[in-house]
Formats: C-alpha cells, structure tokens, sequence
C-alpha cells in the first residue's frame, strides 16, 4: 500500500448527517464547527450501524473507543468523518459510496458480516478499506479490502496451537449447535487436524444431568484434549461433569470478568485466550488507555478495545509502504498481516486458578487457515 498522503491537514471528526457537531474535549484535534455532509475533502471515513437497533449499541461503543485513540496518539494528516448507517446491506453500500463521493481515501468499516459480505461482492471497493469484521467464508475479498476484527474463529485455531503444546492426539470438541459454536469448531478442528496423526471428535452439549454425567467416563484418557465451543455458564456447567486429569481449552467466552470469584472457581483449570484489555493490566497499552470507568461488559469492553486498535491500524496503514510492514502490541492482542488480506490478533494466553486469572509465559504464532 502507498503512502497516501504527505501534507499536513487538521483532524477534525464529524458524525456524517449529524445537525451537530461531535463532542470532544481534545480541542487539538477536533474542530468544533459542523463540516457540511456534501463538503469534498479528502478524509478517512468510519462506517459504523450507530442507526442500527441491533448493532447501534455496539457500534456506538466502538466509537468511543476509536475516539478515545484520537486523542491520545499522533494527529493524523487527514480529516476523520464518521458516518453513520444502519445494518442493512443496501444502506452500508450506499454509505460507502457517499464517503467516495465526498473524498475519503481510505475507509474503517462495515462492522456487520452481513455489511461487509455486501461490500466484498460489491466491486467498489476503490480505496484502502479496513472491514471491523468478516464476510462469508466462501468468498474472496478484493484487494483493497483488509480485514481485521474480533472474530473468535482465529482464537479457536490459536487455541487449538496453544493445544499442541500438551503433545496429545486426540480432541473432544464440545458445542451447542449454535452458528458461533459451530464456527469455532470449525476452526479449531481445520488447525488441530493439520497436524498429521492428530484426530477428532464433536460432541452435541445438552442441559441433562444423565447426558452429562457421561462426559466424565467419555473425556478420560491420557490422549485427550477438550475444546469447550461454548460460552461462560455452559463451560462452568460442563466443567464439573469433565475429567479432571484431562486438559480444557476454550475460547475468550469464557471470562465474562475478575469480580465473580465464585464463578471463576467453576471454571478451574480452563486455558483461554483474550485480549490484554481485559486479562493483563500492566500491558503499556492498556495503561495509556484504561481510565476510572469500566462499568462496561467484558463483551462492550472488547468492542471499545477494538474501536482503538482499529484507529492505530488506520493510522498505520496511512504510513506504511505495505500491509506486510505492519505490526504493533494492540489493546486487542499482537496485530500483525497475514496474507492475502488479514490483521490477526494474537491475543493473550491464560487460565483460571482458584478462581482468578493467570498469564501464561507462552507465544502463538498465528495460524492462517483457508476460509
């Protein structure tokens, strides 16, 4: 990717559409009048549902996120306008089209998969665009779109590498049926199946107390793994019902905070994976960021997490020769270029011990996996 500009302008941030101007107390880096929406100038435009009554909550929590980076790094050499959209495919394609016309040259968004499938089959893509999401497995992507999110399906194989390490063979995966489980399987069992003489299974989770007592007798053995595709109250209800010799592995579903010791001590043993916002406050990044407030879910925490790793990506893809040069310890995780088109998170390696967090002193490589 060429550098895409050189000069100097004043970034200023405006809620395309909006009767008012954003809010901000960085009054370095923000400008207080309202640019009007059919103004021209080259900028960098962030799509976001912020219309959305689905995702609007989401979106408006990635944004102040992305904001809150604003001020706290470099100013950029471009105008920042953000435009808002709801989840509807058609109106994410009419609102990347409105950032082209008036000037944007480079784009952060959909964050929808639905938005960017629909931009990825589009043929519109026309400037660099960093997607905050996925489309659909079975499609390819143009070369101007990047992709970069908090997709769990690269933690499942991440996991399943973190997995090798215990030198077994065999995996028991255990999921609910559910679209996201049934990702996650998915992806863990594409990784932990490219290792030659590595094998498999998938059990269906079920709220039986006679289906479940057979897990205890079903998971022993000394070349055994367990993978939960489940999230927290289900992994806490499985766990009593596993083997205790045999290793467990889930995903960042399993912590949803450190305040519930009582429900952290079911989940004893687990190794998981999660970004350094949540699990490690010493990182220097999270430092610089963390503030008084974190009333927040974990789930609201990652997306605001995600909101500043998005804008540093940004910032960096504007600098950078190539997305290959690129890598940098987000507030999300280790973020680097895995071609064709990818910014992997490698996100932090823990487990739970009596009740409370443990960092492991392990490294991930990841994996890039066929979609």
């Amino acid at each position: 990717m060429q550098r895409l500009f050189t000069f100097a302008l004043v970034v200023i941030v405006t809620l395309y559409g909006s009767m008012h101007a954003f809010p901000t107390h960085a009054d370095e880096y923000f400008a207080h009048e309202h640019i009007p929406a059919v103004s021209t100038v080259p900028h960098i435009a962030l799509i976001l549902p912020l219309q959305s009554p689905t995702f609007g909550q989401a979106a408006e929590i990635v944004k102040e996120g992305f904001v809150a980076a604003t001020m706290r790094e470099q100013p950029l050499p471009l105008t920042i306008r953000i435009y808002s959209a709801t989840d509807d495919p058609l109106d994410v394609l009419i609102t990347y089209h409105q950032a082209l016309d008036a000037g944007a040259v480079l784009i952060v968004g959909p964050l929808t998969r639905n938005g960017v499938s629909a931009l990825a089959s589009s043929h519109v893509v026309e400037v660099p665009t960093l997607a905050l999401n996925v489309g659909n497995s079975d499609m390819g992507y143009p070369s101007n779109l990047y992709l970069f999110g908090l997709q769990m399906e690269n933690e499942a194989n991440q996991i399943a590498e973190l997995a090798m390490a215990e030198n077994k063979r065999h995996a028991i995966i255990i999921n609910d049926g559910r679209p996201l489980s049934l990702r996650l399987k998915t992806a863990f069992s594409a990784r932990w199946l490219a290792e030659y003489g590595n094998t498999a299974e998938s059990v269906q989770y079920e709220n039986d107390p006679e289906v479940l007592t057979q897990l205890r007798a079903h998971t022993r053995g000394e070349n055994n793994i367990i993978f939960l595709a489940v999230d927290a109250e289900k992994s806490r209800l499985i766990r009593s019902y596993l083997n205790p010799t045999t290793p467990v592995y889930a995903t960042s579903q399993l912590f949803v905070n450190h305040d519930d010791s009582l429900f952290n001590n079911d989940l004893n043993g687990i190794r998981f994976m999660d970004m350094p916002w949540l699990i490690q406050p010493d990182h220097p990044g999270v430092m610089a960021y963390r503030t008084a407030d974190q009333s927040r879910s974990a789930d609201m925490e990652r997306l605001y997490a995600l909101g500043i790793d998005a804008f540093r990506l940004m910032a960096l893809m504007l600098e950078a020769q190539t997305a290959q040069e690129i890598a940098f310890d987000g507030v999300t995780g280790f973020i680097r270029f895995i071609p064709p088109n990818q910014y992997i998170r490698e996100p932090v390696a823990a487990k739970f011990d009596k009740g409370k967090v443990m960092l492991l002193n392990t490294h991930i490589q990841p994996w890039s996996y066929e979609r």
